[in-house]
């Protein structure tokens, strides 16, 4: 494992040592003007005219945010949040909605790892590995399937080359260090023309030790109610003090990491199109946090050595849980453009990974997770049309995946399966200009088999919008949808405890397809100088699939049961920017953002770990080659939780930021960065382990980064 850590440490140095080297040279565009192309959406529409809601998360932004993990760096963006499992496992929840609902992607394609079938298995992908992020929030069915019924979060990170680099050579590097958790962050890419090829290496490694926290990792309501169920309200203030010393104070346990990637990518660069393969290996060993390692010494302490030997030999429960993580993956892809009078462009992604990762239960081998598989994406577009005073355009595509997923050892929580998926699709738009009309359909069908049970499922999804631009720079879009979304194997065949995430997860073989009707208004106009894009949402879904804790316990575990209820999704998110004036020579801008989401089932409550109404406000300054820039981020008291679940309190977290240009000769720029500022304790109520781990406290960042 370190040994390869120390390959892909030397990569970087190499690329940073080629970029103070080597004179500074222009970065290739990725916009056109101020005009974003979203590549996600399958005709290519820019980004202030596409009818759902939006983001387009650049490389700059990327890294002026940069907060470990891809899902926690692009966690500010409106409406989408994090399961946050750590500072090494999270996944994106985008307006309430994750795991399998919001599709982790790289150019296209799935990820084929592991991390929708639990919230402690990392994402295998890095956003320091993106030259941009783009995020479609709500219903992307029609283009990604059932699975992408919440949202999509698109990694486009350039392994394979798409255009010549410029002037024969370019790369970036990036480094930074930490001061929360002793953190360590290096990534570089070099790319350049051979001949009629084009070449890109790249290498990424990230390191940290357990990160500081204000005070107490266990909430104060999750310590009352331990303490109330161990000493059953018989224990003196003697005993209340020493019982909490013995809590987790000042640090989240277990929470190191040690990641690392290393990729290598050619293509061929024709003036219509490109075509190239990629290599890449990812390696990480990182702790789940969440009080494993406390049972060993309270079982000793109750029963003697004896009992917990045999606590040991029946599941291991009383170790810190680790996992270790291998990835290797090979990447296709291609592109031709101007293909004849009927075909505009024609492009292809198929990706295929082995992945596996063993849960270690202190130095023992608990679980292993092994997945097989590939994905492949095959799009084509006509040309634009003339018709009834407007232009028409769409395309057509293809995609399919296919999986062989493994849980292996005692503690296995859901059986052996392999899983097919295929999908055909057509999206088309007609535009006059003062209006248009946009529509999809995908037909997907799913099997899913085990050595005792199969499934096979058949699911259609729909979509329709209407758009107006009554006025200059103004876009209103209302849109309808009907998607369906088959169930995932763990949902189906889970029966089992699961250390990592400390659950006894139970399936159900007889649910059926899960099914949403939504609408969505997206806006974005002009107020003057000021630019805003807000969202209004409604979903009804029917047979929502989620898994509730029951009150029950096994293996001292409590058991979560999948289930099927009716389930109503609303809610908004909207951003607001623009210029504040000049003053002293500093140019001001502001921004607020904010986002709220309800999700009430109509038997009665609410679903689990929803999203708190949350707001947060900026403002910069630039000058000179300088940029500051402070935040203050509020979240709402949530109190509409689910059985069992406890409420979150409120926060307030300031960040500041500087970043300069130090040398100006060179495309050079340091960020110096506080985080946190006023160590304030916050918890995420979209986190499986709210109560158990906190965000970060206190951190200060100092990072360089040179393009070249």
């Amino acid at each position: 494992m370190f040994a390869r850590l120390k390959h892909s440490t030397a990569l970087v140095a190499l690329m940073a040592g080629a970029g103070l080297a080597a004179p500074a040279l222009a970065q290739q565009a990725e916009v056109d003007g101020d005009v974003i192309v979203v590549t996600s959406a399958p005709l290519g529409v820019t980004a202030d005219e596409i009818v759902g809601a939006v983001e387009v998360v650049d490389r700059r932004h990327l890294e002026d945010n940069l907060s470990g993990s891809l899902a926690d760096t692009i966690a500010h963006e409106p409406g989408v949040s994090t399961t946050y499992f750590g500072p090494a496992a999270s996944r994106p929840v985008i307006r309430g909605l994750g795991a399998d609902r919001v599709r982790v992607l790289v150019n296209g394609v799935g990820l084929i790892d592991a991390s929708t079938n639990s919230p402690d298995h990392a994402v295998a992908s890095e956003a320091l590995e993106a030259q941009r992020v783009e995020i479609l929030r709500g219903p992307a069915a029609i283009a990604y399937g059932g699975a992408a019924i919440g949202g999509v979060v698109n990694v486009i990170d350039g392994r394979i080359p798409e255009e010549r680099a410029e002037d024969g050579l370019e790369g970036r590097f990036y480094g930074s260090v930490t001061s929360v958790d002793d953190g360590e962050t290096a990534a570089g890419r070099v790319r350049f023309n051979a001949g009629q090829f084009v070449i890109n290496l790249e290498g990424l490694m990230r390191t940290a030790q357990p990160y500081d926290i204000p005070g107490y990792a266990e909430s104060e309501t999750f310590r009352l109610f331990e303490e109330a169920e161990e000493h059953e309200d018989e224990h003196d203030d003697d005993d209340e003090e020493e019982h909490e010393d013995e809590h987790p104070y000042g640090t989240v346990e277990n929470s190191g990491l040690d990641f690392n990637s290393a990729s290598a990518g050619i293509s061929w660069v024709g003036e219509n199109g490109f075509i190239g393969v990629a290599f890449k290996q990812t390696n990480a060993l990182y702790g789940v946090p969440g009080g494993h390692a406390e049972g060993e010494e309270e079982h000793e302490d109750e029963h003697g050595d004896d009992h917990n030997e045999d606590q040991e030999n029946e599941g291991g429960h009383d170790e810190s849980v680790r996992i270790d993580l291998e990835q290797t993956r090979f990447d296709l892809r291609g592109e031709w453009r101007d293909l004849g009078e009927h075909v505009d462009r024609v492009k292809f992604s198929f990706g295929t990974g082995s992945y596996e990762h063993v849960e270690l239960e202190g130095d023992e081998i608990g679980t292993l997770f092994t997945n097989e598989g590939w994905e492949g994406r095959l799009e084509a577009r006509h040309v634009a049309i003339d018709l009834w005073g407007g232009s028409w355009e769409g395309a057509a595509g293809v995609q399919a995946f296919s999986r062989d997923f493994a849980a292996i050892g005692e503690e296995a929580y859901v059986p052996p399966s392999e899983t097919s998926d295929w999908g055909v699709f057509l999206v088309e738009r007609w535009d006059a200009e003062s209006w248009g009309l946009e529509g999809g359909l995908r037909l997907e069908r799913r099997e899913l088999d085990t050595a005792s049970d199969s499934r096979t499922f058949e699911t259609s999804s729909l979509s329709g919008s209407i758009f107006f631009r009554p006025v200059r720079d103004t876009f209103l879009a209302v849109t309808l949808s009907s998607s369906e979304r088959a169930p995932t194997d763990v949902e189906l065949f889970a029966d089992g405890p699961h250390v990592a995430s400390s659950t006894f997860e139970l399936g159900d073989p007889d649910l059926d397809i899960e099914r949403a009707v939504s609408a969505e208004l997206t806006a974005r106009t002009r107020l003057g100088d000021w630019t805003l894009e807000a969202s209004v949402f409604r979903a009804d879904f029917d047979g929502f699939i989620a898994a509730y804790a029951t009150g029950a316990e096994e293996d001292g575990f409590p058991v979560f049961a999948y289930s099927q209820d009716d389930v109503v999704l609303s809610g908004f998110e909207g951003r607001l920017e623009g210029p504040l004036g000049a003053w002293g020579g500093w140019d001001f801008d502001g921004e607020l953002t904010g986002e709220y989401v309800e999700a009430s089932l109509d038997a009665g409550g609410d679903l689990p770990r929803l999203p708190p109404l949350s707001l947060t406000a900026g403002i910069s300054a630039s000058r000179a080659g300088h940029d500051l820039h402070l935040e203050a981020e509020w979240a709402d008291v949530q109190d509409n939780t689910a059985p069992f679940e406890f409420k979150s309190q409120s926060y307030v977290i300031v960040n500041a930021r500087w970043s300069f240009e130090p040398l100006p000769e060179r495309d050079m720029r340091v960020i110096l960065e506080a985080r946190n500022l006023t160590d304030a304790e916050a918890r995420l109520h979209t986190s499986f382990l709210k109560d158990q781990v906190p965000l970060p406290g206190r951190n200060f960042r100092a990072a360089l980064v040179l393009d070249f």
